[in-house]
């Protein structure tokens, strides 16, 4: 009868189905008019393993459904532990599936068409998979090396590249961790949930087990690794970041990622790591500590962050870009190798010097400075700054500004104000007289 009807026009479908169920009648649809906006609903007395896998087939004709609302009074088998493809639980004995082209890359639809043995051996040919693979995302990758060993083992062979643009893994809650994987392109992205169920040194090993597996044949460069930590004493950064920098040992090549972004960290979890990220592509390092402890305690939590081993390394000395956001720097500003900065800004270091000043003055006059903030607990003005770098252009309350000109540029200055903080800045002109 549907052969019969204008898919166009028409919109749902209500079909009351019992055990003897089978969609081989339903191949008609292959070559039915496709409007993609049909809403099929079936309603089941009791649903069986057998009428789920009927169901499932059903999924490949995306393009004639929109979603398939599944009701049914009982269940032998749960509906909602059959389909690996998304679906919407709408009450306790319906659930809706939204169709769409990805789910044809789900396991039991893969083998559904692949259930010969001659398209299994096709696709475990090199050269047509390669073919495939061209036009596969990550996620799709990953979908379809779960389908047979054959195809695994083919898709293991090639290495397809998984061109990830970005990869979070967010540990701030007591009990949901999740990774975050943007790919290239507008809302392109995707979230995987690591509910905290059998413990947190297992939730660690499956977060760092998709990490390598995700990233394992990375090799354009990365935009942004995010390592994001709960700032508990319970939380597993250190051993985290030990077999985070496994993790990288293991790699052919050192990742290649163009900023590094860390929270609720000390400098010697950032030391696991740094030494083994590409210093050729590493141009921006993020480093957080929060300012507070738990919200029960209302009391600071200091964080002492020593980088005395952080700054002597190349990846440091190859940086542009620092954002420390730390409690407290004791290291000495001269010592910090911060002259091949661009842009910084440090939150709190113990203790700046009028010498301090003068050498960063000397050293970041250079076309390539950006902005340069420091804060800081104590200023030693000894000898005076005034010595040092002149009369300042402005004096303002507890503002204190001057004006150098930049070399090599046209008419560019550098801009010092000193009040609770210090900043360099390149500027086009006064901008205080």
């Amino acid at each position: 009868m549907f052969q019969y009807l204008n898919s166009y026009t028409l919109k749902k479908v209500i079909l009351r189905i019992d055990q003897k169920f089978d969609v081989d009648g339903f191949q008609f649809f292959e070559n039915w008019k496709r409007s993609g906006f049909l809403i099929l609903a079936l309603q089941i007395n009791t649903v069986t393993l057998k009428i789920l896998e009927s169901i499932n087939k059903l999924l490949h004709y995306w393009s004639t459904f929109s979603h398939i609302d599944v009701f049914y009074d009982s269940f032998d088998y749960d509906p909602c532990k059959f389909f690996d493809v998304p679906f919407e639980k709408l009450s306790e004995n319906s659930i809706r599936i939204q169709l769409s082209p990805g789910n044809r890359l789900a396991p039991s639809l893969v083998r559904l068409k692949l259930s010969n043995e001659t398209s299994l051996k096709v696709l475990g040919n090199p050269l047509v998979m390669g073919r495939v693979l061209k036009y596969f995302k990550v996620f799709d990758i990953l979908s379809l090396r779960k389908t047979c060993n054959g195809i695994r083992r083919c898709v293991d062979h090639l290495k397809p590249e998984p061109e990830i643009k970005k990869y979070t893994v967010d540990m701030r809650t007591d009990r949901n961790c999740f990774a975050n994987i943007e790919l290239p392109g507008y809302l392109n992205s995707k979230t995987i949930s690591y509910k905290e169920t059998e413990g947190s040194s297992n939730t660690v090993l499956r977060i760092l087990n998709d990490f390598e597996t995700n990233l394992k044949n990375q090799k354009t460069c990365l935009e942004c690794v995010g390592l994001l930590f709960n700032d508990s004493s319970e939380s597993p950064t250190s051993d985290f970041m030990a077999r985070f920098k496994e993790i990288l040992m293991r790699r052919s090549e050192f990742l290649k990622v163009r900023k590094f972004e860390l929270y609720s960290v000390k400098g010697e979890d950032v030391m696991q790591v740094l030494p083994y990220l590409d210093q050729k592509y590493l141009i921006s390092l993020e480093i957080s500590n929060p300012d507070h402890g738990s919200s029960r305690l209302f009391k600071p939590k200091l964080i002492p962050f020593d980088m005395d081993e952080m700054v002597k390394i190349e990846q440091w000395n190859n940086l542009k870009e620092l954002y420390l956001k730390t409690k407290v720097v004791s290291i000495p500003i001269q010592q910090m190798n911060l002259t091949n900065f661009s842009t910084t800004y440090m939150s709190s270091v113990a203790r700046i010097t009028s010498e301090d000043i003068a050498y960063l003055k000397e050293n970041l006059l250079t076309p390539k400075l950006g902005r340069f903030i420091i804060c800081f607990k104590e200023f030693v003005d000894d000898p005076q700054l005034i010595d040092l770098l002149g009369q300042p252009r402005t004096i303002s309350g507890n503002i204190i500004v001057w004006y150098f000109p930049i070399p090599g540029t046209n008419g560019k200055m550098m801009e010092i104000l000193l009040n609770e903080r210090l900043r360099f800045e390149n500027v086009n002109y006064y901008r205080y007289s």
